[in-house]
């Protein structure tokens, strides 16, 4: 079979492209100053002088560092080029400063570069041994830096950091609040612990309680939910532990009345917790581990 095979195959027809010679030379000329003008351009014209950078500003900066911001970041621009630029050089750069969250840049053939920092917004105060000092949401600790609207509070009985949080208690409440979103955030005043865990205490409203820091989105989305449902009202805590089964307790059992699944009025009997929109079962008490209603207030 294979030798019919092989047979069969030294019968066909062979079928051959004749490339002029001229032509082929020309080909080969090409490919040779192609070659040439690419290891040109990879080892000498990217990085000459026709395309270094020597014209450099800087955007972004408001804080108190950004003259030695800037030095930096111009000093390790000038040793790149425009077609060469280093991102990761630029940012490490200012690897020193805390305020830095990220460096964008943009080159501008022949030899300007444009750079723009995106510093690092506080998210809460930690209190700690007599100071006050703001924190990004990755613990770093941001000095000299002004913030326009309020803050979290988290008090720490740990040591005072330099440059980063290390607490691991404070560490869970910045978590809880680098998480809040841009509407809850502003009406927090401090997250502490108590036997509930993290608990975030707001400004004229319930507590919530939070329990640890996993899930920090899902819970602060099912607090925004029963928040938002007005048989919520009058609550002294919403319990989001278990963010499926968020609950809102220490209702005015005188004023309010259970509710369906849709939200209606179903009777005239009075409760002393309901849900919100995450579909937890009415009742009073606080969810415990496994997920069922206790009979604790």
């Amino acid at each position: 079979m294979r030798a019919a095979a092989a047979s069969a195959l030294r019968r066909l027809p062979r079928v051959s492209i004749a490339v002029p010679p001229k032509l082929r030379r020309r080909l080969i000329v090409a490919v040779l100053l192609a070659s040439a003008l690419f290891a040109l351009y990879r080892l000498w014209f990217r990085d000459s002088g026709f395309v270094a950078v020597q014209h450099v500003t800087v955007t972004g900066l408001t804080t108190k560092d950004a003259p030695q911001i800037r030095t930096a970041l111009t000093a390790a621009a000038h040793d790149m080029s425009t077609l060469n630029m280093n991102q990761r050089a630029l940012a490490q750069s200012v690897a020193g400063f805390p305020i830095v969250k990220d460096v964008v840049a943009q080159a501008s053939f022949p030899h300007t570069l444009k750079i723009h920092v995106i510093e690092q917004e506080p998210v809460a105060v930690l209190s700690v041994a007599g100071e006050r000092l703001l924190l990004a949401p990755d613990g770093s600790v941001l000095r000299d830096v002004a913030t326009a609207h309020p803050l979290a509070l988290i008090k720490s009985d740990g040591s005072v950091p330099q440059d980063m949080l290390t607490d691991r208690v404070a560490l869970g409440s910045l978590h809880v609040a680098a998480a809040a979103p841009l509407a809850l955030a502003g009406r927090i005043t401090t997250i502490g612990h108590d036997k509930e865990g993290i608990v975030v205490h707001t400004r004229g409203g319930p507590r919530l309680l939070f329990g640890n820091d996993s899930r920090p989105f899902a819970k602060w989305a099912a607090a925004a939910a029963v928040l938002a449902d007005p048989s919520s009202k009058g609550a002294t805590y919403i319990d989001v532990r278990l963010p499926g089964r968020a609950v809102a307790g220490g209702l005015d059992t005188q004023t309010l009345a259970p509710l369906s699944s849709t939200g209606q009025d179903t009777s005239g009997q009075s409760n002393s917790g309901t849900t919100g929109a995450s579909g937890a079962s009415v009742d009073g008490g606080l969810p415990t581990a496994d997920g069922q209603p206790s009979t604790g207030g």
